[in-house]
C-alpha cells in the first residue's frame, strides 16, 4: 500500500475495528519493513496479538474456498497456485491454502515447492498422516527415495496397515532395488485391499521384473478381471505373454492398452517389433498421429518415435526411419545425461585394479554347493540370447536370462578403492549364489546371459573360480546398428544412443576384452556368424567347451519353452538362420562415417 506511514497506520487500525485481523496484520508488517523501529506499528501488532489469542482468526471467505476448488477441478494450476499464495498473504498458515497450494505445485511439476509446503503443513500438524503421504510421494518425483521411505512409514506409524502407505513404501524400496522388501510391501498392501488393480499391476510388475512370470500373470489377470481396460495391465501382461511365448497373446494386449489409450507409448514401442507394419495399415496413420500430437513428455515421444521408426523401415522408407532413430536415440541420451567419458573413466579404472589377475577369493562350503554360473557376455544384440537357447536346452543348465544382481553390485563398487571388492566379496557372492539357487531347478549350471558383464571378468574370476565364461560376438557393424535402433529400458545403456559414442564404446570392449585375454582362465570363444553358418558343428563344440556331453536338443534352440524377457524375445522362437548381420547395409549411407572408425 503506498502512501504515509500515518495513512497506513490510520487503515490499520480501521481493519483491526472490524475485525480483519489479518489485513491489518499485513499493513503494519508493511510499516516495520520499511522502518523497523515504528512504535505504533509495534503496538499494533502486540494488540493484534492479544487479540487473536481472545478470539480466533476468520479462515478464507467461502467463495474464495470455492474459487480456489473450481481452479484446483479444471486443471487451472497456474492460476491455483497465485490465487493460493495471494491468499495466503492475508490469512497465512490456514492449513486449506496450504493444501490447494500444495496440490498446485505437484501439479505442474514443482515438486520441491510442493515438498517445501508439504513440510509446512507438517509443522502445523505434525500427526496429519495424509499429509506425510503427500510429502512422500513429491520427494520420490524428487527422486530422494530414502527421504520419501521416512514419510511413509511415518504414515504407518500413525495409521497402521494402511495399504496406500505399503504401497507407496513398496515402490520407494524398489526405486532403491530394494526387491525383496518391496515385493512385502505390495503383499501386505493386497492382504488389506486384494481387489485394488493398481497393487495388484505393481506387484505383478515387480514380479515381472524378477523373472516370476507365472506370479505376475496370476496378479494381473486378476487385475484384469476387476478392470478390463487398465492399461498398464494389459501393458504388463502383454510383455509376460511375450516372455512366455505367446507373440499372438501379447499383440492383442498391446493393441487393447492402445484401444483404451491411444497415447500410451510404452504400448506402441511393445507392439511395434510385433507387428508388421504396411503403407495403408490404420495403425501406422494412428502411431502417425501421435507421434505429431502435442503434449507427451520427452520420454514418451522418445517411445513414440523408437516406434515409428520401425514401422517406417517395415514400409521401405529408410530415410524417415533413420530420422526417427536419430531423434529418438538423441532425446534418450539427453535423458540420460551421458557422455562417453564417464565409460573412459571406469575402463581405465577396471583395467588398473585388474592390472594383474585378483587370485581366487576363497569359496565356503556353502559356496561350493551352489550351482555354476555360465557367463554369456560380450555387446548387446551380439547373439547372447540364442547362444543361451542353445545351452539351456541342455538338461544340466537353467536358464537364467539376464540377472540384475551382479552387475548392480559391480557397478556399485568403487573401483578406485583396491580393497573394495575383497572387502565386500562374501556379502556380493552370497547375493549372487542365492539368486542362482532360486533359478537352477536342482540343476547344477544356470546362465547369465547379462551381456556387459563383460566390464566384470576379472571380478568374476575373483569370486566365482568355478565359474565358466563364454565370449559371444558378431560382426562389429551389424552389433552396433542393432543396438542404435532398439530402446534400452536399463540406465547402464547410456553409450548406445549416439553412434560416435557406440564406435567409441566398442573400441573400450574390445581392449578390455584383449587384456582379459592376457590374464590366467579360459574364455570360450562364440563367433555368431561361424555358429549361424554351421549350428551342429558350432553348437557341438560350445558344448564341449563347457564340459557337458552332448545332447541333440541343443540343436532346437527354437524348441526351448523357457521364458525369455529381453529384445530377442521374437527371434529366440525361430530356427537358427543366418543373414541377420547384413541389416545394417540398407542403413549405410548414414552409418558409413562412423563405422569408418571401427577399422
Amino acid at each position: 500500500m503506498a502512501g504515509s506511514v500515518d495513512k497506513i497506520l490510520l487503515a490499520a487500525r480501521g481493519h483491526a475495528k472490524r475485525g480483519e485481523i489479518a489485513q491489518a496484520e499485513a499493513l503494519y508488517r508493511e510499516v516495520l519493513e520499511r522502518f523497523p523501529g515504528n512504535k505504533r506499528a509495534k503496538a499494533g501488532l502486540e494488540a493484534l496479538g492479544q487479540a487473536s489469542k481472545a478470539k480466533p482468526a476468520a479462515g478464507p471467505p467461502r467463495a474464495l474456498v470455492q474459487q480456489l476448488m473450481g481452479l484446483m477441478q479444471t486443471g487451472r494450476n497456474l492460476e491455483l497456485v497465485d490465487q493460493a499464495n495471494r491468499a495466503l498473504r492475508i490469512h497465512p498458515d490456514t492449513i486449506l491454502l496450504l493444501e490447494f497450494r500444495a496440490a498446485g505445485q505437484g501439479a505442474l511439476g514443482d515438486y520441491a515447492g510442493a515438498a517445501e509446503t508439504y513440510r509446512r503443513l507438517i509443522a502445523l500438524r505434525p500427526d496429519h498422516a495424509d499429509t506425510h503421504g503427500n510429502l512422500g510421494n513429491e520427494l520420490m518425483e524428487l527422486g530422494q527415495h530414502e527421504d520419501a521411505i521416512a514419510q511413509f512409514e511415518r504414515v504407518l506409524a500413525l495409521r497402521p496397515r494402511d495399504p496406500v502407505a505399503l504401497n507407496n513404501l513398496g515402490n520407494a524400496l524398489l526405486a532403491l532395488g530394494r526387491e525383496a522388501e518391496a515385493r512385502t510391501r505390495f503383499e501386505a498392501a493386497l492382504e488389506v485391499a486384494p481387489n485394488d488393480v493398481h497393487m495388484l499391476n505393481n506387484l505383478g510388475n515387480l514380479l515381472l521384473n524378477e523373472g516370476d512370470f507365472t506370479g505376475a500373470r496370476l496378479r494381473l489377470e486378476k487385475g484384469l478381471s476387476l478392470d478390463p481396460r487398465h492399461v498398464l495391465l494389459l501393458n504388463n501382461l502383454g510383455i509376460v505373454l511375450l516372455a512366455q511365448g505367446d507373440i499372438a497373446g501379447a499383440q492383442a494386449r498391446f493393441e487393447a492398452a492402445l484401444a483404451a489409450d491411444p497415447s500410451y507409448a510404452e504400448a506402441w514401442w511393445n507392439l511395434s517389433p510385433l507387428h508388421r507394419f504396411v503403407p495403408d495399415d490404420p495403425l501406422l496413420w494412428q502411431l502417425e498421429t501421435q507421434v505429431a500430437a502435442e503434449g507427451h513428455s520427452e520420454h514418451d515421444r522418445m517411445l513414440l518415435e523408437f516406434a515409428l521408426a520401425k514401422a517406417q523401415h517395415d514400409v521401405g522408407r529408410a530415410e524417415r526411419a533413420f530420422a526417427l532413430w536419430r531423434s529418438a536415440n538423441a532425446r534418450r541420451k539427453a535423458e540420460l545425461g551421458y557422455g562417453i567419458a564417464q565409460d573412459r573413466k571406469l575402463f581405465a579404472q577396471l583395467r588398473d585394479r585388474f592390472a594383474e589377475a585378483h587370485p581366487p577369493i576363497p569359496e565356503t562350503e556353502a559356496d561350493r554347493a551352489a550351482p555354476v554360473p555360465i557367463f554369456l557376455l560380450g555387446l548387446p544384440r551380439s547373439g547372447t540370447t540364442l547362444v543361451e537357447q542353445i545351452v539351456t536346452q541342455h538338461s544340466q543348465v537353467a536358464p537364467g536370462d539376464e540377472i540384475a544382481t551382479l552387475d548392480r553390485e559391480m557397478s556399485a563398487l568403487d573401483w578406485s578403492d583396491p580393497e573394495a571388492l575383497t572387502r565386500e566379496a562374501g556379502r556380493i557372492r552370497a547375493a549372487y549364489y542365492e539368486t542362482l539357487a532360486g533359478l537352477a531347478d536342482g540343476k547344477p549350471f544356470v546362465t547369465d546371459k547379462m551381456p556387459l558383464n563383460f566390464r566384470w571378468i576379472g571380478a568374476i574370476r575373483a569370486l566365482f573360480p568355478r565359474a565358466l565364461i563364454v565370449h559371444v560376438h558378431r560382426d562389429s557393424r551389424a552389433t552396433l546398428w542393432s543396438i542404435y535402433r532398439n530402446f534400452f529400458s536399463s540406465a547402464g545403456n547410456g553409450y548406445a544412443h549416439d553412434l560416435d559414442d557406440l564406435v567409441a564404446y566398442h573400441g573400450l570392449y574390445r581392449d578390455l576384452m584383449a587384456h582379459w585375454a592376457t590374464q590366467p582362465g579360459t574364455i570360450v570363444d562364440c563367433d555368431y556368424e561361424a555358429l549361424t553358418e554351421d549350428p551342429e558343428a558350432r553348437s557341438r563344440a560350445l558344448i564341449e567347451a563347457l564340459g557337458l556331453p552332448w545332447e541333440d536338443a541343443c540343436l532346437r534352440p527354437q524348441d526351448n519353452a523357457r521364458t525369455v524377457a529381453t529384445t530377442s524375445n521374437t527371434q529366440v522362437r525361430k530356427p537358427i538362420y543366418k543373414g541377420s548381420s547384413q541389416a545394417w547395409e540398407k542403413y549405410a549411407p548414414h552409418l558409413e562415417a562412423a563405422f569408418a572408425k571401427l577399422d
